[in-house]
């Protein structure tokens, strides 16, 4: 029997192998490793995830599921630079299936591929 598929939280990062949703944590208060200016790009109902297997850093909306949609902003604590924090300043595509468009069937207006009492879609 064919099971249906559902958004499960992972990491944004197309390069990241630590996919397990365990690993994916909410940063409550404000870090003293961030920069201000990535404080000041953070809208009010965003919050700070951080990926404890690649280190990668971003912002998304509270109401989202850990990934969906996902705004990176750096690296923390990565392999190439340890307790220092690393800006993407240049366009950084994430992986197309953290994104609304991939679980979302665009036909003129939107329609859930799946259900949300089923875990398809935000």
């Amino acid at each position: 029997m064919l099971r249906m598929k559902w958004y499960e939280p992972h990491c944004p990062s197309p390069t990241c192998a630590g996919r397990d949703r365990i690993k994916l944590y909410p940063i409550r208060g404000k870090p003293k490793w961030l920069p201000l200016e990535v404080w000041a790009s953070k809208k009010d109902d965003e919050i700070l995830y951080r990926c404890a297997y690649c280190g990668l850093v971003w912002f998304q909306e509270r109401s989202k599921r850990p990934g969906l949609d996902a705004k990176p902003m750096g690296y923390y604590d990565d392999l190439q630079h340890p307790w220092e924090f690393v800006s993407l300043r240049n366009m950084y595509r994430i992986r197309e299936q953290n994104t609304s468009g991939y679980w979302y069937n665009v036909r003129g207006q939107r329609e859930a591929i799946h259900s949300p009492k089923r875990g398809g879609v935000d």
